[in-house]
């Protein structure tokens, strides 16, 4: 087919502008990968990195119950977080997108606080809170309701959770809120015109529509929950040994960096085929129906 003079002018205007974005995710995304990938083929002799491919690291990693129960641990973090998160987040967003009106912008940058602090800061003042000598332990015992500190508040996985939680649900929060606020009230009308009650209209109309929203806020909070590092070594405590700190750790003092390589590409393959799966059962289920009938 051949294109008109417009036509061609626009395309050659698009590839101009995205190019610079291409370069830059080549350069700075794809080419470092590319790099792991191919050290991850690599061995170790003592100080030297013999640069023979070999699939010796990745057989010896998926062979190690220790390796694969660091991963299977790290995707169950990132699911079991990603759901609390969406349960947490869901009425909270639609409270905000149909039930306030004037102070929403004021509302929705007062959830983004946190974020404006740094992870450290975050992480040690929920240590502060949940301490032994923490507030919330000292409120108890002020109160009478326990004889001495709760231990497992901190340094443990329960504190794992509930910091991850805490930091990672504005990343549920936000395409929810935006799923949710471009949704057409004329719908939940007719709906309950028809004689549809409360539950009915949200089970019906509101989640279907907003499973974009939902989903694109769960994979979020999943990448970003597998990949963290700093909250499960300063929150965990013994159970604070997760794939992203074996990772860590080879690439620093066992300077084995052909073993971290292969160590992180697994992950990362792990974290792609759960995403891909998730992408493909939401659009082959009904609440990806519209989605489906748009791409046609």
């Amino acid at each position: 087919m051949k294109l008109t003079g417009i036509e061609a002018k626009r395309r050659r205007t698009a590839l101009v502008l995205t190019a610079p974005n291409v370069l830059f995710v080549l350069a700075f995304c794809v080419l470092p990968l590319g790099v792991l990938f191919s050290y991850s083929f690599f061995q170790v002799d003592f100080v030297s990195i013999l640069r023979e491919p070999t699939f010796d690291n990745y057989n010896r990693i998926i062979h190690s119950e220790t390796y694969r129960g660091l991963i299977l641990k790290a995707l169950i973090y990132g699911l079991g977080v990603a759901v609390l998160c969406g349960v947490i987040a869901y009425p909270l967003a639609l409270f905000i997108a149909k039930r306030v009106n004037i102070y929403k912008s004021a509302l929705l940058t007062l959830l983004l606080i946190p974020l404006y602090t740094g992870d450290l800061i975050r992480i040690f003042a929920w240590r502060v809170v949940l301490g032994a000598e923490g507030v919330l332990n000292s409120l108890l015992m002020w109160l009478g309701l326990i004889d001495e500190p709760i231990w497992f508040l901190l340094f443990s996985p329960f504190a794992t959770t509930v910091v991850l939680t805490y930091n990672y649900l504005p990343f549920m929060l936000f395409p929810l809120w935006a799923a949710i606020e471009a949704l057409d009230d004329s719908y939940m009308e007719a709906a309950m015109d028809l004689g549809s009650r409360d539950l009915g209209v949200f089970f019906r109309i509101i989640l279907p529509l907003s499973g974009p929203g939902l989903v694109a806020g769960f994979l979020m909070v999943f990448v970003l929950v597998v990949g963290d590092y700093l909250t499960p070594q300063l929150m965990g405590g013994s159970s604070g040994v997760t794939v992203t700190s074996a990772i860590h750790d080879m690439f620093g003092a066992a300077f084995d960096w052909p073993t971290g390589s292969a160590l992180a590409w697994l992950l990362l393959s792990s974290m792609a085929l759960f995403v891909a799966c998730v992408v493909y059962g939401f659009y082959r289920s009904p609440w990806g129906r519209g989605i489906r009938k748009q791409d046609k």
